[in-house]
């Protein structure tokens, strides 16, 4: 992946939204794409196996359908006084 090259899906969970976070302050160095639906980062200049779909860990895709049912961890703790 070059860094002027937006990736068509998240690694992730498969979903199209993908969106440039940042660039590096060293021209051409690395971008950094974000999920816009299950918020996964990642910068141009990891392995595939963190920033290709077809290559990413099973074991750690996620159903975009599942993550309204998700929890919150850690959960936010009740506000005190």
């Amino acid at each position: 992946m070059t860094d002027d090259e937006l990736p068509e899906l998240c690694p992730r969970c498969d979903a199209t939204g993908v969106r440039v976070l940042t660039r590096s302050p060293v021209p051409g160095a690395w971008t950094m794409f974000s999920c816009t639906t299950c918020l996964y980062s990642w910068r141009s200049t990891e392995p595939a196996q963190a920033t290709t779909a077809s290559t990413y860990p099973p074991e750690f895709k996620i159903n975009p359908a599942d993550i309204d049912s998700m929890p919150v961890v850690p959960a936010v703790p009740e506000r005190k006084g």
